[in-house]
């Protein structure tokens, strides 16, 4: 009765699809997952189903994401449904998961396992070293301009000796110089970037068929999340571990692939039926998320890529409010109306409730200039993170170099932090060495007596530096990584580095550095078996998705790329004009240009499929550019959207204080009642004045009024879109 009750528990709730992707268990499966159609929920109740009802050992069965944040919901989940805990799972992101397999094969690939795990910053300050190292110009070749080119190669499983065998012109051979200067100074510092912890897998399992074999034989299960995200590496890993058993399920949706910069191929999902032939597939298209209303929007623009499989939303939710569609005059009038709209809205939704969603960065000026005009509080993801300030970084640098000594980045990071002493000549001197020897920067220090030119003050400060972090890793050999990092913060007297800052910038300083101890403690308690580099792997693969919270009371404030996985009630998706979104320019017809108009409108088909309730849509007639203001041209997206789904009606005035009268007024040209507007009636224009109605025709929405302004122009209208006021 027990196993009848557990089962029943796992198939409660699901429809006959996602039903059949749980049970399909043998053999691979397609799922063909639309947005908001439940994927997690069948993942999780598969997971569930493998072990609870086939008897499958939880470390048979490997699930791979894209986020921590998914991931932790699985493993919670799938605790939930089978009342026990997820320890020996195999639930993680690509790269995590990555770095555990690697971790244990580090030798093979030319790694301690030990490793350190670079992130942004890292790379670049590496880079950096190295084009100045090569002599060559950092104007010409600018540091994340070439990560940013590494980074594509690696995607595509290029190495520095491969894409140096293709460099055909000057500045791709420059390139491929320092692609494997690059390569060498991670192998010097025992460090990997993330495009690393991918390719290396797949070197280690093509290169050591013993290794493989051992993950082949061990996972008999695969399920792999948002498919259509994956790259090269990713592909080929997951194909090599699932060679023998050949039970992989893959669940993605081909209308939602919006990372082809970062290496994604969609041909992955689009091809996975030719790579598995005898592959079932199943639609998931029940929408579970949005009204009908959003879903009919969005599947009308997305039906305009050929590049997709073919599926069609619905929802149990018919109906629901128009779109909503507004022309503003520039982007600081954009900004207005996003945050007037918002006001009218507080009766029914809190801010929590909301999203801006934008296609650059750059463009969360106005609107934040426009949400602090009418003080609404709002947060932005993607900006200051926590593990991006600068005293929670100066703390993990000394934790990673305890952790790793090789670690020349970090440890370049914290010689002199806090100030010791140890000036920058000093450092030069130390670098210098270290790539004249060939030693890591730590071991630079400990022969610091062989470097010629450093003062004596300073070589005795070295010494006790050294002896300072010998201390730490002695600590660590006995203690928590809770008590190093403790101990880091009390012997360093870091905190003590505040003292010449104003009151507030230290105690928020000494806030975030007490933050990360409990961080860091917080590791300890939970974690199946907590090291210091398995709490450092953590902190390294931390997203922006993964950062974000809806507690709290504020709109948030994200690029579509950075909204993908979440959902609102209500959403604003502003700067839709040629050139910004569709941020490509269609100059030429070819086959390159077609693909990435095609992801345009995948990640505007995103956007649309994020809202719960409502949509909000926004363009300008002009915004500014470096130089001055151009005018727009409405984007191409926007005609994709069937005419009788805009309400286009719901405008505000440019004019702030007359915002809401405005709103009002255009509500009821739309019901047919607003103030008279007969011929010989007087109206106020806000930028052409006082006029008198001198014709009309039609009635309600397609009112249309003649006006003859006391500057004698003569102006013809669309009453519902003109601004009118009573005169």
């Amino acid at each position: 009765m027990a196993r009848a009750r557990e089962i029943m528990d796992i198939f409660e709730g699901l429809n006959e699809p996602q039903e059949e992707a749980v049970r399909s268990v043998e053999g691979p499966l397609l799922i063909l997952a639309g947005a908001g159609s439940g994927k997690t929920r069948v993942l999780t109740r598969r997971i569930a189903y493998l072990i609870g009802e086939k008897g499958v050992s939880p470390g048979q069965i490997l699930s791979m994401t894209f986020t921590n944040k998914a991931a932790g919901e699985m493993k919670a989940r799938v605790e939930q449904l089978l009342n026990r805990s997820s320890r020996g799972m195999w639930i993680g992101t690509f790269h995590s998961l990555c770095s555990r397999m690697l971790r244990s094969g580090a030798e093979h690939v030319g790694l301690q396992s030990n490793f350190a795990i670079y992130d942004s910053d890292d790379q670049l300050t590496l880079l950096r070293r190295v084009i100045r190292d090569q002599e060559i110009s950092d104007t010409q070749f600018p540091a994340a301009r070439i990560r940013a080119r590494i980074s594509q190669e690696k995607s595509k499983m290029m190495d520095p000796q491969g894409f140096a065998t293709q460099a055909s012109t000057f500045y791709e051979q420059q390139v491929a110089r320092i692609y494997r200067q690059y390569q060498e100074s991670l192998k010097q510092n025992n460090a990997v970037d993330f495009d690393d912890l991918l390719m290396l897998t797949v070197k280690l399992f093509r290169e050591n068929t013993e290794i493989l074999a051992t993950y082949q034989e061990r996972f008999k299960y695969c399920l792999i999340d948002e498919y259509q995200d994956t790259n090269r590496p990713q592909y080929l890993l997951a194909n090599m571990v699932v060679e023998k058993h050949r039970n992989i399920c893959v669940v993605g949706d081909d209308d939602q692939s919006i990372y082809a910069w970062r290496g994604a191929d969609l041909r992955n999902i689009l091809d996975f039926e030719s790579d598995y032939p005898e592959a079932h597939v199943v639609r998931l298209e029940q929408n579970y998320r949005s009204t009908q209303v959003i879903l009919d929007a969005s599947n009308s623009v997305i039906r305009n890529n050929l590049g997709r499989k073919g599926k069609d939303l619905w929802t149990d939710r018919p109906g629901g409010q128009k779109v909503r569609l507004h022309k503003c005059n520039d982007e600081r009038d954009e900004g207005r109306w996003v945050a007037s709209a918002m006001q009218e809205l507080r009766g029914k939704y809190k801010y929590r409730d909301m999203a801006v969603l934008y296609r650059t960065n750059a463009q969360s000026r106005a609107i934040e200039e426009g949400l602090r005009s009418q003080t609404i509080p709002y947060t932005i993801v993607g900006g200051l993170r926590f593990y991006e300030r600068k005293e929670v970084k100066d703390i993990l640098a000394y934790l990673r170099v305890i952790a790793n000594p090789m670690d020349s980045i970090s440890l370049g990071r914290i010689l002199n932090t806090p100030r010791r002493g140890i000036g920058d000549t000093t450092v030069s001197k130390l670098n210098d060495f270290a790539m004249r020897e060939g030693v890591g920067l730590l071991q630079a220090v400990e022969r610091q007596d062989e470097v010629a030119g450093i003062a004596t003050r300073t070589r005795k400060t070295l010494v006790v530096f050294r002896d300072l972090i010998a201390g730490f890793q002695n600590e660590l050999s006995e203690s928590l990584p809770d008590a190093v990092a403790a101990q880091v913060v009390e012997e360093t007297e870091y905190l003590k580095s505040f003292s010449d800052l104003d009151p507030v910038e230290a105690e928020s300083r000494t806030g975030n550095v007490k933050e990360l101890l409990a961080a860091v403690q917080e590791y300890v308690e939970s974690a199946e078996s907590s090291t210091l580099e398995g709490f450092l792997q953590n902190v390294s693969l931390v997203a922006d998705v993964d950062q974000w919270s809806d507690e709290g009371d504020a709109v948030t404030l994200m690029t579509l790329h950075s909204a993908k996985g979440l959902e609102f009630p209500v959403v604003f998706i502003t700067g839709l004009e040629e050139g910004l979104f569709p941020i490509i320019r269609m100059q030429e017809e070819s086959a390159d240009a077609e693909a990435a108009l095609e992801e345009e409108r995948r990640l505007f088909y995103v956007g649309i499929t994020r809202a719960m309730d409502r949509v909000y849509l926004s363009h300008a007639r002009l915004r500014r550019r470096y130089g001055g203001p151009e005018a727009c041209a409405d984007s191409r997206f926007l005609k994709e959207i069937p005419d009788d789904l805009i309400d286009s009606g719901f405008r505000i005035s440019e004019d702030t204080a007359s915002g809401a009268t405005q709103m009002q007024f255009t509500e009821k040209v739309n019901r047919g009642d607003a103030f008279n507007m007969d011929e010989g009636a007087w109206v106020h224009h806000p930028t052409w004045g006082r006029g008198k109605v001198v014709d009309r025709s039609g009635s309600g929405t397609e009112t249309k009024l003649t006006v003859r302004f006391q500057d004698g122009a003569t102006k013809k209208v669309v009453a519902k879109y003109a601004n009118l006021q009573p005169g």
